[in-house]
């Protein structure tokens, strides 16, 4: 369905495809925390192809980010052989991306309590940082060895005469109201040759994010390459194939001022994504109703906006047991009331459906894992 009614945030043109879900009330955040009263109109441009929620917070980013209601989240672990904070994992994909000199001077534009810089400062001590970060995290960068300027405001708000040899962004984009002008924004800052260098999290494989109130932007590889290409960068390394994708970039001669052209392969990202969000709130109705017929108790797996949210579009609260998260650093958490627990405890808590809510990417993994504690495991139609 086409809608009319609201600019794109990019290209400015009107009309747009209508997405999964249509939602009004209480809503997820990227932070695990709750918001009231947030509607979930998800659209995709028809011009420029650019994903995104007219509505969320949306207007509200300083007043939601700007409380100290607004706390980062334990930083969640990269799995695999090694296990990893992601802001180590995000340094280290970096480092092989691009040639990092010794020295330099590096603007973290949105650094959060600063675990970034951290691991940046560790690893380059000769370098000097400055930080914005308009939200409470902002209190935490004191501890950063070596920090020069850290800004507590939107970035629109702030004079920096400063220029810098690189900026990085790890997961900001996706909360701006408006990512191009962030984009030409940075470039401004930047010494000629300069290099930005990002994060985000890749909407193709995080289709959950159709769910997240403050991730207003649902970024695609394809969008956010030409978004880059227009506010005035060269894409000279990437990393795409993981739940996030990084880019290295240096700063051009000039901005093309192209505004991307990817409306028909975004909206074949957004329709899949579409797919798998209904297939996913599916996979939690059928676990809730399996474990009605047994009498047994139903529980969701996974820590994510969709896993958080989908009791909310069936109105099943009370029938899910408790989440579940094979990552012990998120064990303890209440969501909505309803604890996360790890896999161990499933037997213990009688749960005998599990809903898998998680990336597709993961499906198969978790499936395969979640078979050893005896319960029926509810994985989304493809």
């Amino acid at each position: 369905m086409t809608e009319t009614s609201f600019a794109c945030p990019v290209c400015e043109a009107l009309d747009s495809t209508s997405l999964y879900p249509k939602y009004r009330g209480k809503c997820i955040t990227s932070q695990m925390f709750f918001c009231e009263d947030i509607q979930l109109d998800n659209r995709c441009c028809e011009s420029c192809g650019f994903i995104f929620n007219a509505k969320g917070i949306r207007g509200k980013e300083e007043t939601i980010y700007n409380t100290t209601t607004w706390k980062p989240k334990p930083q969640i672990i990269s799995f695999g052989k090694d296990r990893k904070t992601t802001h180590r994992r995000a340094l280290e994909t970096f480092m092989g991306m691009a040639d990092i000199a010794q020295t330099g001077s590096l603007l973290d534009f949105g650094a959060g309590t600063g675990a970034f810089l951290k691991e940046f400062v560790t690893e380059y001590p000769g370098w000097q940082v400055s930080a914005i970060e308009p939200g409470d995290g902002h209190k935490q960068l004191a501890e950063i060895p070596g920090l020069k300027d850290a800004y507590n405001a939107p970035y629109y708000t702030l004079e920096i005469k400063d220029t810098f040899d690189a900026v990085v962004v790890t997961s900001v984009l996706e909360h701006v109201a408006d990512p191009l002008g962030a984009l030409r924004w940075i470039y401004d800052r930047l010494k000629p040759g300069g290099m930005l260098i990002m994060q985000h999290p890749n909407f193709e494989h995080l289709p959950g994010d159709l769910f997240c109130a403050d991730h207003i932007n649902k970024l695609t590889v394809p969008h956010t390459r030409a978004l880059c290409e227009c506010a005035g960068f060269e894409v000279v390394a990437e990393d795409v194939e993981t739940l996030t994708f990084y880019f290295s970039l240096i700063k051009s001669d000039a901005p093309t001022n192209r505004l991307p052209d990817c409306g028909e392969q975004n909206l074949k990202i957004a329709k899949a994504a579409e797919h798998v969000a209904k297939a996913t709130v599916d996979a939690v109705a059928r676990a809730v109703k399996n474990a009605a017929e047994t009498n047994g108790k139903a529980a969701v797996f996974g820590c994510t906006p969709i896993s958080f949210m989908a009791h909310f579009i069936l109105d099943c609260r009370q029938d899910i047991a408790c989440f579940v998260d094979e990552n012990h650093h998120v064990w303890g958490w209440d969501i909505d009331g309803i604890k996360v627990v790890g896999p161990q405890r499933m037997q213990e808590l009688g749960i005998t459906d599990l809903a898998i809510a998680i990336s597709p990417m993961y499906w198969k993994a978790v499936e395969s894992s979640m078979n050893d504690y005896d319960v029926t495991v509810h994985v989304p139609t493809p």
